[in-house]
């Protein structure tokens, strides 16, 4: 009796209402390309380096090498 009644409270509230704010149209600040440039290399290298070094040291992780 109780657990139904907090279950019929629970699902009540648990319906989300959404506020969506969609402004189109051009860029308020233009980023310069030489700055998205960089921080792409940045991002790409982020996430490069993690796979290649396991990469280059899976014969240390299988126990291979002595």
């Amino acid at each position: 009796m109780i657990s139904s009644r907090l279950l019929t409270a629970v699902a009540a509230n648990a319906v989300q209402k959404r506020s969506i704010s969609v402004i189109a149209g051009p860029a308020r600040v233009r980023i310069p390309k030489a700055e998205k440039f960089i921080l792409t290399g940045i991002l790409v290298a982020s996430w490069i380096t993690v796979p290649g070094w396991v990469l280059a040291h899976m014969k240390q992780y299988r126990g291979l090498e002595k």
